[in-house]
């Protein structure tokens, strides 16, 4: 009774470790079967891998100052910075956090309520220029302390200048203007 190849028991092959796992009736696996097992066992890791390496982060938050409406002409604004202060960056004057702005109704060829003063940061808008460079800021007709972005008069001059400032340098580059 123990020992052999009787009718109601099956003999299980020593010689592999994977053939004792495996049912009774199956086949032994070839070379190939454990390639495609290795291979699609390396495709799982990867796919794990490329899984645990995306990291999901909250939106930001929206702050007052992303909330605020484009500025004209295309600039860019500055919502939130790490480490420096509004007044470290450069700004149009109307946008100054040091010091206040009052928009006049109207261009006018005196400065209007202080607009005249301005951080070492502050930009002429018309001229999109450092205040120390603009050569109209405390007067002319009109004054550039007083313009902005909301005003569509300043809007105009603003582009007007940067034409003129395109066609000087074009000028620089082409005295001839064989180019």
């Amino acid at each position: 009774r123990g020992g052999g190849g009787g009718s109601g028991g099956s003999v299980l092959p020593s010689s592999s470790s994977e053939a004792a796992l495996s049912p009774p009736n199956a086949e032994a696996p070839s070379d190939g079967d454990e390639v495609e097992v290795e291979v699609e066992q390396e495709e799982a890791e990867e796919e794990a891998m490329s899984e645990d390496d995306v990291e999901e982060v909250a939106p930001p938050l929206q702050s007052s100052a992303a909330a605020a409406p484009s500025l004209a002409g295309g600039d860019v604004q500055i919502s939130a910075a790490s480490g420096l202060l509004p007044e470290h960056l450069p700004h149009q004057r109307a946008l100054c956090p040091l010091h206040p702005f009052h928009a006049a109704e109207r261009p006018v060829a005196a400065p209007v309520e202080g607009n005249e003063a301005a951080c070492p940061n502050c930009y002429c808008f018309a001229c999109d220029a450092p205040v120390s460079a603009c050569r109209h800021w405390r007067g002319g007709d009109p004054a550039h302390c007083n313009a902005h972005g909301d005003s569509a008069f300043w809007r105009q001059k603003r582009v007007n200048a940067k034409r003129q400032r395109t066609r000087a340098a074009r000028a620089a580059q082409d005295p001839l203007g064989l180019g």
